[in-house]
């Protein structure tokens, strides 16, 4: 066993009756024994405490890191998908007004069909939430 140090405490007369009956109910052998298996247990507790909190930071820095990339893959989707969308109009003639209800349909026909090919792409919930909206489900 380790030398040990002498070392006095103060304190109150009802703490110290406190600690005796504490000490005896968890069968210690003196008050000392009592506060030494205390520190003891607070300093253990305080170790796994800070390897705790270091845990939880090293996660909420793994979710940031994750969430900044998912943000930044969003930014460039959505302007790949405005760069898309100008070059469409820029290079895309508008079709002469006797025809355009036939077009419109036409492409409303040909879209449906393009989101069911991206559905089938998708996995998980994106895809089954994806095949709810093109069904019109009022739960989507």
């Amino acid at each position: 066993m380790p030398k040990t140090q002498r070392f006095e405490l103060q304190i109150r007369p009802d703490h110290l009756a406190a600690a005796r009956k504490a000490a005896q109910a968890r069968g210690f052998d003196s008050v000392s024994a009592y506060f030494r298996a205390l520190l003891e247990q607070d300093s253990r507790q305080s170790q796994q405490h800070d390897q705790l909190e270091t845990a939880v930071t090293s996660s909420i820095d793994r979710v940031a890191k994750e969430m900044r990339r998912l943000h930044n893959a969003n930014q460039a989707l959505f302007a790949l998908t405005d760069s898309l969308v100008r070059l469409f109009l820029t290079c895309t003639p508008e079709p002469p007004a006797e025809i355009l209800d036939a077009t419109k349909r036409r492409a409303k026909l040909r879209y449906e069909r393009f989101m069911l090919s991206v559905a089938q792409n998708m996995t998980g919930d994106a895809r089954s939430a994806l095949l709810d909206v093109l069904k019109g489900d009022p739960d989507a």
